[in-house]
């Protein structure tokens, strides 16, 4: 749905360039079993609680991908569908999933 920065990109006439960084989600969690309290308690008094942990020492790798151009006439939505696709492109090659903490840890020390 959201579809503001290729509008921004087709006026501009510039590229956008698709990057994914790795390990990001292995790097904090947060608890499964508190949501749908936090959830309730949100609704409530609309105060974002997230507890999280980790600060997991995982190694990040950042991906750059192709930039895409975008075409005569081309809308915003199929270009932003279009950099969808290649980020998750870049997703699928270089990210295990589901996501693991210990095997980022290990990807850290290889």
């Amino acid at each position: 749905k959201r579809q503001g920065f290729a509008k921004a990109a087709i006026q501009a006439n510039v590229p956008i360039i698709p990057v994914f960084t790795q390990n990001v989600r292995e790097a904090f969690r947060t608890p499964k079993v508190t949501r749908a309290c936090l959830r309730r308690l949100y609704e409530k008094t609309r105060l974002p609680l997230v507890p999280i942990y980790g600060f997991f020492p995982v190694k990040f790798k950042m991906f750059i991908g192709d930039p895409i151009y975008p075409k005569k006439d081309q809308t915003s939505e199929s270009l932003s569908n279009e950099v969808m696709n290649s980020v998750g492109t870049l997703i699928y090659q270089h990210q295990r999933l589901p996501g693991n903490i210990l095997f980022a840890l290990i990807d850290r020390l290889v």
